[in-house]
């Protein structure tokens, strides 16, 4: 898309960044998937939207268990926004916001490790203290 559509891009890039976290980027010998957290340049998705070949923007998020499935990848977006007044929250959009938000929210879940005696895996404050990373991939 980025070849068919240079001109429209504007020099962006559709995918800014990777993030492969979870086992995939562990210790484990045979992890059952990827866990990929595709970071989608904003500004790139809207110049192609509604272009041919464009829905994979959105059907790729859509059903992570269909993609898990069908390509051994769990994939998670974050629309990338580039914010030049990081330091100024009170100048920052909603959409700024919510790039914040989710990137936190993903960065800080993959640095967690999933405690061995906790039945319930979702996050916990006993989780909380970074332990491992994630791998990030710039394309």
């Amino acid at each position: 898309m980025e070849d068919a559509y240079a001109n429209e891009l504007n020099g962006h890039t559709l995918v800014h960044r990777v993030w492969l976290g979870g086992s995939f980027v562990s210790t484990k010998l045979d992890p059952r998937n990827i866990d990929a957290t595709f970071l989608i340049d904003m500004r790139a998705e809207r110049a192609v939207r509604g272009k041919p070949g464009s829905k994979w923007l959105t059907k790729a998020f859509q059903s992570r268990d269909r993609m898990k499935e069908k390509f051994g990848v769990s994939p998670l977006r974050i629309g990338y926004q580039p914010v030049a007044h990081l330091f100024e929250p009170e100048r920052l959009t909603p959409e700024e916001r919510t790039y914040f938000t989710q990137r936190g929210v993903w960065d800080d879940w993959w640095q967690r490790c999933r405690l061995p005696d906790q039945t319930d895996r979702s996050p916990s404050e006993q989780s909380a203290a970074p332990a491992r990373g994630y791998l990030e991939v710039s394309l």
